[in-house]
């Protein structure tokens, strides 16, 4: 597939089938997510598959949406305290590394057919008791994995290119 057909066909689902993912597909997502560059090559990340039903039910306390329990799968993406690259004047790039593998991982979920939709503004410290997760993993970012319902799709709005590129 052309990248940019790729790029245009992603958009945020709001809407899944119970239908179960197939275990190639899940692989294939995993494997081009790998390949995701990261800052020192450090790759400061974790990705948790969740798919037990009562484990769902927690995480979906931490960002109430009906939609998101539809999804067969959740993942949330988890950035590593103690593996991240701080840049000398003190930037931490943990944020932008987790961003980055995150997005791999959706490009390729688009790919093979499957919706997701980024999800940033849950409540961290269900999360963090949901998944049980160490003082070193913070979760960042979290998405549903699953086929769109067909009523799902919502027009996308974009900025001319003109209103966020400047040429000097």
């Amino acid at each position: 597939m052309e990248f940019y057909h790729l790029v245009n066909k992603r958009y945020s689902v709001r809407g899944y089938l119970s239908k179960s993912i197939e275990e190639e597909k899940i692989n294939y997502i995993l494997k081009v997510a790998r390949l995701a560059p990261s800052a020192a090559n450090r790759q400061p990340w974790k990705i948790y598959i969740i798919k037990d039903k009562n484990l769902k039910n927690k995480l979906c306390e931490a960002y109430p949406r009906s939609w998101l329990n539809e999804a067969p799968i959740i993942v949330v993406f988890v950035g590593l305290t103690d593996n991240n690259w701080i840049r000398n004047d003190g930037k931490d790039y943990l944020l932008c590394d987790v961003t980055i593998i995150a997005d791999y991982f959706i490009l390729a979920a688009t790919e093979v057919g499957l919706g997701t939709c980024y999800i940033a503004a849950f409540d961290e410290k269900k999360v963090i008791e949901a998944l049980n997760l160490p003082p070193n993993e913070i979760p960042l970012l979290m998405t549903p994995l699953g086929y769109p319902k067909e009523n799902s799709i919502k027009e996308r709005k974009r900025k001319e290119i003109g209103e966020f590129v400047v040429e000097i």
